[in-house]
């Protein structure tokens, strides 16, 4: 077994995507909870609409002839994330999300941009990584929290923003919500009745919790991520049935 947690840098900021992938993690296990077709999808979502929260990305035009436009501010200087933004130029949130990580991808982006993440949080001391074989063969990663307030105080931030009666969430969270409502996550998270769960999700994701354009642009991205699950599972039942 190899294990590293020695920090790179003192202190990280977590992107969506990090923050994302911190709570589908499962601490049993170390591994995400969600199957990989779904973890594709919502990694992949995750990253175009994290890119449109920070203002490197904008969505140009209205209803079906929008389009995703680089801004010029708020360049990532990671090169697998100024790939996503030149995949992204001129595309429509879910053209950009499928060739992320839709089903027929011919290259797996999301899974490198998941490695990308769980990379960055091992060397800021965020996670620790540790390397297992299956069989005495097939190596198996798995990644534990080191900050033990860490994901109680993010999943304190989704319950909050369900709860009945909330404030309109910051954009990050919504966001979140949205994302985690697309793979079926919430309920597993916070406990409520998966119906209730979407339902609170549907109310958050309504509000005026960002710009018009941002809104729009994340509730594609989200849209997007949903068709695509649906299509791999349809996909991957009718190869089995």
């Amino acid at each position: 077994m190899e294990a590293s947690d020695t920090p790179e840098e003192a202190t990280m900021t977590l992107s969506l995507t990090d923050e994302l992938l911190l709570l589908v993690l499962d601490p049993a296990s170390g591994r995400p909870a969600i199957d990989s077709t779904r973890l594709r999808a919502v990694v992949g979502g995750a990253t175009v609409a994290g890119l449109v929260l920070d203002g490197a990305l904008a969505l140009d035009g209205t209803d079906k002839r929008a389009r995703l436009r680089q801004t010029g501010t708020a360049v990532p200087t990671e090169p697998r994330l100024r790939e996503v933004l030149d995949l992204a130029e001129g595309r429509r949130p879910k053209d950009v999300v499928s060739k992320l990580g839709g089903a027929g991808a011919w290259r797996d982006r999301a899974g490198a941009l998941r490695d990308l993440s769980f990379q960055r949080m091992t060397a800021a001391g965020v996670l620790r990584h540790e390397e297992t074989r299956v069989l005495g063969l097939f190596p198996r990663s798995r990644w534990t929290v080191l900050d033990p307030s860490l994901v109680p105080a993010l999943r304190h931030r989704v319950a909050a923003a369900l709860a009945d009666g909330a404030p309109v969430p910051d954009a990050r969270t919504a966001a979140l919500v949205a994302l985690l409502s697309s793979v079926d996550h919430l309920a597993a998270l916070t406990g409520l009745p998966k119906r209730e769960a979407k339902r609170r999700a549907d109310a958050v994701t309504a509000g005026d919790w960002a710009a018009p354009a941002v809104r729009a642009a994340v509730e594609e991205v989200n849209a997007a991520v949903v068709a695509g699950v649906i299509a791999a599972t349809a996909a991957t039942t009718a190869a089995t049935s």
